[in-house]
């Protein structure tokens, strides 16, 4: 099977658990735990004079990989080979151990309770110094993991002995210790939450976090929400960061505000749809869609909760209004009200 399809058996594997659609190889020797990283496009090299493998577990989700290993004193590097553009990032913790890992410019130290963050576009050699216990974390980059990593670093060291941080570090050894006992959709919750902590613990400072910004930053992210309406997928991450701000800044500014991400993105689904019905003659399943709904049924019942009217009687009402005065403007209030 091809490495691109992500689902692989991996040579070498002395076990091999595919249950609840959960993959994990388990490997006795470093060339054979190298080749399972090679089958799912990462070059992954550990080399020594002797074997020097003590445990090593590839578990397998979709495109995302978690690998935990206890290796001895080696050397060898790590990137990603493969033809796909998305970005990805490799995740280091390490609970104990010491290794020096360098891009060719800049040497990072990874110990005791340290985070090492890499851009897989990059190469990393490593020298690891004595035994260490570590787990990988390979992900692709998005708009929440985007801000974890400057576009000029190569890579990050964080340290995590205490506070956020050794929580996130124990926690992570924690899920890989029951990763093949959770399901697929257990270890995706599991892993959606953590990585949406440590980017909520590693954010930046932000320009509206004083409450005197809070109108700005709502303009911002509800500009951001009409213009991305289509979207049915469209999350209160994305607007996050779009707005260069956490996820828990932007529920306050809207809780400020009397409101809250859901409802208020709902609320402009519909009113974009109710200025359509007025406006043009689409077939209603099309506004729906232009709107952000998948589903033409569920928008019919959201919208006759806000306007009391089923879709196709609000247009046959305001159509029919609007025919009182020939010569007024064809224009609608809630138009003015909302999108100008």
């Amino acid at each position: 099977m091809a490495p691109e399809e992500y689902n692989y058996c991996a040579r070498g594997a002395e076990k091999l658990m595919t249950e609840r659609k959960v993959h994990c190889s388990q490997f006795s020797k470093s060339q054979d735990y190298s080749n399972g990283l090679s089958q799912l496009n990462y070059q992954y090299t550990i080399n020594s004079s002797k074997e020097t493998l003590a445990v090593s577990r590839i578990y397998q989700l979709d495109r995302l990989v978690l690998t935990h290993s206890i290796v001895d004193r080696s050397q060898g590097i790590f990137t990603r080979c493969s033809n796909d553009e998305k970005n990805y990032l490799a995740f280091r913790f390490i609970k104990n151990g010491f290794e020096r890992h360098s891009d060719g410019e800049k040497t990072s130290i990874l110990k005791d309770y340290t985070i090492g963050i890499f851009d897989l576009r990059a190469t990393s050699r490593y020298q690891r110094e004595q035994r260490t216990e570590g787990i990988n974390l390979f992900i692709q980059q998005d708009c929440q993991t985007s801000k974890l990593l400057d576009d000029s670093k190569t890579s990050r060291i964080i340290a995590a002995e205490k506070g956020m941080g050794r929580i996130l570090l124990e926690m992570i050894f924690q899920i890989a210790e029951q990763f093949s006992s959770c399901s697929e959709e257990e270890n995706h919750n599991l892993l959606k939450h953590f990585i949406q902590l440590f980017c909520d613990w590693q954010s930046e400072p932000e320009p509206f976090l004083a409450s005197e910004n809070y109108n700005e930053l709502l303009i911002a992210a509800t500009d951001f929400m009409r213009i991305n309406l289509q979207n049915p997928d469209l999350t209160i991450e994305e607007t996050a960061a779009y707005c260069r701000t956490s996820i828990r800044t932007l529920q306050k500014v809207f809780q400020v505000a009397e409101l809250s991400f859901s409802h208020y993105l709902n609320d402009l689904r519909l009113t974009a749809s109710a200025i359509r019905l007025y406006q043009t003659n689409h077939p209603i399943t099309a506004i729906a869609f232009q709107c952000g709904y998948n589903n033409s049924a569920y928008f019919s019942k959201r919208f006759k909760e806000k306007y009391h009217l089923s879709p196709i009687r609000y247009r046959k009402k305001v159509q029919e209004m609007a025919k009182i005065d020939e010569a007024a403007e064809r224009k609608c209030p809630l138009f003015e009200k909302f999108f100008l």
